[in-house]
């Protein structure tokens, strides 16, 4: 069912509420407030003024309760959705997290997993290279766009660990806050703000190295990379990170978030 339908349905529902409950409740206390002394009885007394509201004898009265009831009906909706959803990103983290670092790499790369040597440092050349970051970048978006997942770094293709010590020489502050400082930087500048909130950064001694290992969670909006003062959008398809068209991006953006 749509999320438009859900919504419709919640609100009709808070309509009924308001007039069929609510309704009657402020009756019920202007009955024991203003007519004590009345000659019918409290349960009387509340069938004749809902009946009223109802043939809309009181059309004020009975409009407000209907309105107010589907306003507080779509505001309960918005508000347990953000709920479910943010239960849902805690249960993915918490799952994420268990998961055993040697269990993670015998699995291999898959829709949800992927290795990287390195942040920066090109084991080919030997020295820094801007353009592993932005590859870094993409994978990120790729999985904010998809159903999340973990990135390992520091961990070949093959799923030899090469460790992070390389890296960490080219940072200013050589230990795991500046990786991470420098990492999240690049997040914040590359794909903005909002999207350092989906990652969760980890560090794990493996045969004698370190990895860091970045979890991510799926994105409640679009996400995209900066490359060259354009922006692209990438999603997850299988073991790789697939960069989309404007039509094709469009189509997958409306049928992912277009009801949110």
């Amino acid at each position: 069912m749509k999320e438009s339908t859900k919504l419709l349905i919640v609100i009709l529902a808070g309509c009924l509420f308001g007039v069929f409950v609510l309704l009657p409740v402020d009756e019920l206390t202007s009955y024991y407030e203003y007519h004590f002394q009345a000659n019918y009885t409290v349960w009387e007394f509340i069938t004749r003024q809902l009946g009223k509201a109802l043939l809309l004898q009181s059309p004020i009265k009975f409009f407000f309760y209907l309105v107010f009831g589907g306003i507080m009906g779509a505001i309960s909706y918005f508000l347990i959705s953000l709920l479910n959803r943010r239960n849902s990103l805690i249960v993915q983290l918490e799952r994420e997290l268990r998961k055993d670092l040697d269990a993670l790499i015998r699995r291999g790369e898959d829709d949800s997993l992927e290795f990287k040597s390195s942040f920066r440092y090109d084991y080919r050349l030997q020295k820094v290279n801007k353009a592993l970051e932005a590859v870094i970048m993409k994978t990120l978006a790729g999985f904010m766009n998809t159903q999340g997942g973990s990135l390992l770094i520091g961990v070949a293709d093959d799923g030899s660990i090469v460790g992070l010590e390389n890296d960490i020489q080219t940072l200013g502050r050589k230990d795991g806050d500046g990786y991470t400082q420098a990492l999240m930087s690049t997040v914040a500048d590359k794909l903005g703000t909002p999207a350092c909130r989906l990652l969760r950064i980890l560090f794990h001694q493996q045969d004698g190295k370190h990895v860091c290992r970045v979890v991510i969670l799926p994105s409640p909006v679009p996400v995209y990379a900066k490359e060259d003062k354009q922006s692209k959008f990438y999603i997850r398809t299988g073991s790789g990170t697939r960069e989309m068209d404007l039509q094709e991006a469009v189509t997958f953006i409306k049928t992912k978030w277009g009801d949110r």
